[in-house]
């Protein structure tokens, strides 16, 4: 028996690859410290030389590890103050053009075909023809012209419901959705709740408008209610924020009992609701939109990245009824408008199919990549949906989520630690998300996940760098 636990700790250690450049595990090791809180935001990174010293590694090893925390928009150097940690609302960078040869990127919610490209070199060539086209050149309204709105309303009737074109605003993207509306309706101060892990862009924006967000718990259902009816009480509560559809990162779906309990807290307490709803095209079947609850107290987001391409910077924000225009005032202040080319290539998919059929394409991708991982990782714990692009892997004891993710990133494969969701200091699960769909292929999709595989197997070692 002895022997043969020896031959499998043999083959386990043999599926790891070699290990990364110095510059990387050193870059991993900070990483992890910055995200468990050892280096804490505003603090400062030891002078490169010093390191270096410290380390007995050339300088350019350090100077090239804190390039690599730079791109992950975890530091910031400055003239005065040498490299700073940032604050922890710092949205990580995402371009995948930076990320290292030798990494496989698991970090990114990005669409698994590249179906995007080509349909978009076929569009390009005719978008002349079509009668729009003279528009491309002129200022548009702030709340997006007449066409695009329609073709919002399209788009967001996959959600279950239809709006009304007036109550709709086209924005750049879901980001600029949820500034909008917080824009509209935040003052500095304000408390806005939402899930304990929670979409960062949510936190940069706490940073930027100086509300407070208190977290609260979610279990199979979706968000807690009754931690939330707590909150409530003993706080003044301006808005709740949610994804209720594929939650980022559990990959929860929200029940339509937690949806209409929720809404009831949050008639009790004159609490609006921010509907994240970017995932929710991708479901088919589904729970009753919040909008839908209740029309007169909810910000309605989806946008087009998730399901077709990053790229395609277009947004939909549906308005309770009456405040589109107020809501379009942030547009108008921060880009004057959306970009009337990709609104026109959007509009033109969605009404002539090409956007249904992306996603059809991406669903059925998704199926597969879902069903290579559940095999992958049959044995352990972990959230998932056969048409999500990411899972939530839970760590066995005693793994925790820093360790595990620098773990990983010094055998070549990047995933998200819990911590980068966390909106406050509470302690959360030791987990990592996992976006599947990031990988460029099913074989390196599976070349990752037998190595993360393997590191769960492994025992938790000192921080790499340390003896």
């Amino acid at each position: 028996m002895a022997i043969d636990k020896e031959n499998t700790k043999a083959k386990t250690t043999q599926r790891l690859p070699q290990r990364l450049p110095a510059y990387m595990q050193l870059a991993a090791e900070l990483e992890a410290k910055i995200r468990a809180g050892e280096l804490t935001p505003g603090s400062q990174l030891p002078p490169q030389r010093d390191l270096a010293r410290e380390r007995s590694v050339n300088v350019s090893t350090v100077t090239r590890a804190y390039r690599e925390l730079q791109n992950l928009n975890l530091v910031i150097g400055s003239t005065r103050r040498g490299t700073i940690v940032r604050a922890e609302a710092a949205m990580p960078r995402v371009d995948r053009a930076t990320k290292p040869t030798g990494i496989i990127d698991l970090t990114v919610n990005r669409p698994a075909v590249d179906d995007f490209q080509q349909r978009l070199a076929e569009t390009l060539p005719h978008l002349a023809e079509d009668p729009r086209f003279g528009q491309m050149q002129e200022y548009q309204p702030p709340e997006g012209p007449a066409w695009a709105r329609e073709a919002g309303r399209q788009w967001i009737s996959q959600n279950g419901f239809t709006p009304a074109a007036a109550d709709i605003v086209v924005t750049s993207g879901a980001q600029h959705a949820l500034l909008a509306v917080v824009s509209s309706i935040i003052e500095p101060g304000d408390v806005i709740v939402s899930d304990r892990l929670t979409y960062y862009g949510l936190k940069a924006l706490a940073a930027m408008f100086r509300f407070r967000i208190v977290g609260v718990g979610t279990d199979e259902e979706g968000l807690s209610v009754s931690e939330l009816e707590a909150v409530c009480g003993r706080e003044t509560v301006r808005a709740v924020f949610t994804t209720p559809s594929m939650h980022n990162p559990s990959v929860v779906t929200m029940s339509e009992r937690r949806r209409r309990e929720l809404v009831e807290v949050c008639e009790r307490h004159d609490v609006v609701i921010i509907e994240d709803d970017v995932y929710g095209p991708m479901l088919g079947d589904r729970a009753p939109a919040l909008f839908t609850l209740a029309p007169h107290r909810t910000y309605h987001i989806s946008a087009l990245s998730k399901a077709l391409a990053p790229g395609l910077r277009v947004g939909y924000l549906t308005c309770p009824p009456g405040l589109a225009l107020v809501t379009a005032e942030a547009i108008r202040t921060t880009s004057w408008m959306p970009a009337p080319v990709p609104l026109l290539i959007a509009t033109r998919w969605l009404e002539d199919g090409t956007a249904k059929s992306i996603l059809k394409a991406q669903l059925a991708e998704l199926r597969a990549r879902n069903a290579l991982a559940a095999a992958l990782l049959t044995g352990h714990s972990f959230g998932a949906d056969p048409r999500c692009m990411f899972l939530w892997l839970r760590l066995p004891a005693p793994w925790r989520s820093e360790d595990f993710t620098a773990t990983l990133s010094a055998h070549g494969v990047a995933v998200m630690p819990a911590s980068a969701f966390a909106c406050d200091r509470q302690p959360v699960e030791h987990a990592v998300r996992i976006n599947i769909a990031c990988a460029a292929s099913r074989d390196e999709l599976a070349s990752a996940l037998r190595i993360v595989v393997s590191t769960l197997a492994d025992r938790p070692r000192a921080l790499i760098g340390h003896a």
